[in-house]
């Protein structure tokens, strides 16, 4: 309290006990007439010397008793409030219920940081005075794995606020800001990235993919790059969408890919422009392919204006369709290698897809991922299976390893070409990841997750558990490739075994507390009554012992992960150079004050 208020105080203290006391001299004297009594008065004459002594001793007690009096009247009815709220906002949340103190200082920073959410003890409960979990780039450039079972609040409390955060970073500056990818497989996510976007005044840096956005994209137009790895793309999204169901061992997944790839190949060496739609009309139409080998063969007995390396690639396409690789195998292993290549391509013979994914050269005007990532716009794929099906997750998955290649490749076109922008970080947001992973030979996420720290690589996968990774990826080994490389991970509530058990294997193990209890009957001469079935004594003991010991148990235990409520989340995450958890986090989601604590929402 302030000078001027204690000042304030006594003076308020003063006048009350003034009154109490005037009150009790005015029933004294007036009203009681005690000093009027004549024995009193006799007595007082008999004792003059000390006559004054008797009167102001009791006058000054009655004093300090009003005092006191005051005191407690004003504590009780009076008190001051502070009313400095100013002050009153940049106090810390205490983890009471107090009047002076309900907001947290919000970490701001110059540096590239993400606020994860607010910590308390390590086991969850309330904390006189909470901290901010926060990750620095060194840490964000690991990656971060988001789990967690439908409705535990991972996109509105982590997938938003972190998104709000990071393209926030040097928004104004048109060397750092932020450049990237958003898959949106729900179709709702990108009306709130947009959103976010534009409100912190990235509204320019959009671009949008769905049919119909004004941007055409050709998923399979790489000159520069080799045909066998658009293949492999492409049978990326067809190991995700069998999800390990027995057709992808090396056989199948060997002649698809070569088929793929050669026919892309062809297309390209006699067209010079292959799309998906092209791909599927040749696979689909034997009189198709037939006519473009047979156009293939002229261009290598004509030869003009085509260099020796252009003859022999062509060369070796056509003796793949004429020799044993195809033309060799049995009708049965041909159809089943061209069902598993068509199921691929035919969604883009249709008009919505093909004017889109399927335009003509000279109409394409998505500039590539290079290009975004070296100005700093943001992609967001709209296209959401409810709405376009498999298709979605074909162009997603294509995307997504398009952009991952151009990440990978900035370190090194940043040596040969200066106007790389190496400054910008990246940043790479998908929820309902499951639809999106893949783990091919050439292209793996797990790969793009082990290298990317380099190329200042923000990537941040949102899940619902391990069991629908494991489902997509095809096997344990590949799930803990995957999850190995990702450094930090929040895990919300849990509701299958599988990942509770792992999440739970993850968080490691500590040292507690183990109490053990044991209560020993012994009985020496007890006979069995048959009336009540019962052993009876006469002469017996009980003993009972405690120990007590530290063994190494799991941090988190499966229970722990089930019962965890509405945005609050087990995290362990890399920051700083170091390994921060796992404890308890308390997450902040967008559509709350984020100086508010999670105690207060």
């Amino acid at each position: 309290m302030k000078n001027g208020k204690k000042n304030e105080a006594f003076i308020i203290k003063l006048s009350v006990s003034g009154g109490i006391f005037a009150v009790e001299m005015v029933y004294l004297f007036l009203v009681s007439r005690f000093f009027f009594n004549e024995k009193i008065s006799y007595y007082f004459a008999y004792f003059k010397g000390v006559k004054l002594a008797f009167i102001f001793i009791p006058l000054i007690t009655w004093f300090a008793s009003s005092y006191t009096l005051s005191n407690i009247v004003f504590n009780k009815y009076l008190y001051f409030k502070p009313d400095d709220e100013k002050k009153n906002k940049n106090k810390l949340f205490n983890g009471k219920k107090s009047k002076n103190a309900d907001s947290m200082i919000w970490p701001e920073s110059g540096e590239l940081q993400l606020v994860v959410g607010e910590v308390h003890e390590k086991d969850g409960s309330r904390k006189e005075k909470p901290e901010w979990l926060t990750m620095d780039a060194k840490g964000l450039y690991t990656g971060i794995l988001v789990l967690g079972s439908t409705g535990t609040g991972k996109t509105t409390a982590c997938a938003y606020p972190f998104l709000d955060q990071l393209v926030k970073y040097k928004s104004g500056s048109q060397d750092e800001k932020i450049g990237g990818l958003i898959l949106d497989v729900k179709g709702d996510f990108w009306k709130e990235a947009v959103s976010i976007l534009r409100r912190n005044g990235r509204g320019e840096d959009i671009v949008i993919i769905e049919p119909g956005s004004g941007y055409y994209f050709n998923p399979v137009h790489y000159p520069q790059l080799d045909a066998k790895i658009i293949a492999e793309r492409l049978y990326s999204v067809l190991e995700n969408m069998n999800s390990n169901d027995g057709r992808q061992d090396s056989f199948w997944k060997d002649k698809s890919i070569n088929l793929l790839a050669n026919s892309l190949n062809i297309i390209r060496l006699c067209m010079d422009y292959a799309t998906l739609s092209d791909i599927y009309e040749i696979l689909s139409d034997d009189n198709k392919l037939n006519n473009i080998i047979d156009y293939a063969k002229n261009l290598i007995r004509i030869k003009s204006n085509k260099t020796e390396t252009y003859v022999n690639e062509l060369k070796l396409t056509v003796s793949y369709f004429a020799g044993a690789d195809y033309a060799g195998l049995d009708e049965r292993t041909k159809g089943i290698i061209k069902s598993e290549s068509l199921r691929v391509c035919s969604d883009f013979i249709k008009p919505v897809f093909k004017e889109t994914f399927c335009a003509p050269l000279e109409k394409l005007n998505f500039p590539g991922f290079h290009a975004v990532v070296n100005a700093g716009k943001i992609v967001i794929l709209n296209m959401p299976e409810s709405k376009y099906g498999l298709t979605g997750k074909i162009i997603g998955i294509m995307m997504k390893l398009d952009y991952f290649r151009t990440v990978l490749n900035r370190v090194y076109k940043s040596v040969i070409d200066d106007k790389v922008n190496t400054k910008r970080p990246v940043l790479f947001i998908c929820d309902e990841y499951q639809n999106y992973v893949t783990s091919g030979d050439i292209e793996s996420d797990a790969e793009f997750f082990a290298r990317c720290r380099q190329s200042k690589a923000v990537n941040i996968v949102l899940t619902q558990s391990y069991s629908s990774l494991k489902l997509k990826l095809g096997s344990e080994e590949k799930l803990n490739s995957l999850i190995g490389n990702i450094r930090s991970t929040i895990w919300l509530a849990l509701s299958d075994d599988y990942s509770r058990e792992k999440a739970s294997k993850i968080c490691d193990k500590e040292y507690k507390l183990k109490i053990t209890e044991n209560i020993t009957e012994q009985d020496d001469r007890a006979v069995f009554n048959p009336y009540i079935g019962k052993l009876l004594s006469d002469d017996n003991t009980i003993s009972q012992g405690t120990t007590k010991t530290y063994e190494k148990m799991p941090s988190f235990d499966t229970d722990g992960f089930a019962n965890l409520k509405l945005n609050q989340a087990v995290y362990r995450i890399y920051s700083g150079g170091e390994v921060k958890g796992p404890g308890i986090v308390y997450l902040h989601p967008i559509y709350r004050p984020k100086t508010k604590s999670w105690f207060k929402l």
